[in-house]
């Protein structure tokens, strides 16, 4: 499959890793949702933060008590997202540079997996391909949560390519598959899902069981 928007994140990163994200950070510590009080009544435990970004949910995640490993495409970011814990007195319990193509855990490594707007960053086919690997690496029983960020007016008129796909890519190289609840729901066709709900940017999320 096509690498579309390969290294944008890293650079991305790069150029804001000087950035105090302690501000941006801060709404996340011991966030109340009912996202996490599902993860509760599931016996999540274990959670992989699947393309961290800054750590924002790693954060909100490991302040309710999980156990809490993380990884992004880039590596500038993953090491923000570290900084940014400890600052908070908290820890990872791992943490390393991966795609979410491949992550290179192991089958059923995690309890819940949470990947928060990730997937709309990706190709159509690579988000089918990202879904299957966050799957494969959520245990039988266990919890996958997913949000999609919707798009604006500006995201739809800013200058870009249209993908063979129908994604769009930008000058900087970044990669926007635009998701509406229909296609969500498509993407995840034949998976239970158990929750539907709405992040705090008006993001689609949605919990599935595995």
């Amino acid at each position: 499959m096509p690498a579309y928007g390969e290294g944008f994140w890293e650079r991305n990163w790069e150029r804001d890793k000087d950035r105090d994200f302690l501000s941006y950070a801060k709404p996340y510590y011991r966030l109340a949702c009912p996202e996490i009080d599902i993860f509760r009544q599931n016996d999540i435990r274990t959670v992989c933060d699947a393309g961290c970004g800054y750590g924002a949910y790693a954060l909100a995640l490991a302040s309710n008590g999980f156990d809490v490993t993380a990884f992004d495409v880039s590596e500038t970011a993953v090491e923000i997202a570290g900084r940014l814990l400890d600052r908070y007195g908290l820890q990872l319990a791992g943490r390393k540079t991966a795609s979410v193509l491949d992550t290179g855990y192991p089958d059923g490594a995690f309890d819940g997996v949470v990947c928060f707007s990730v997937l709309d960053h990706l190709t159509a086919p690579n988000g089918k391909a990202a879904l299957r690997e966050l799957l494969r690496i959520t245990r039988p029983g266990g919890l996958l949560l997913l949000a999609f960020d919707t798009p604006d007016e500006d995201d739809l008129v800013r200058e870009h390519d249209l993908l063979p796909d129908g994604s769009f890519q930008y000058a900087n190289g970044m990669v926007f598959h635009p998701y509406d609840a229909p296609a969500a729901e498509s993407l995840l066709a034949g998976l239970p899902i158990i929750h539907r709900g709405t992040g705090p940017k008006g993001e689609i999320v949605v919990i599935v069981e595995k």
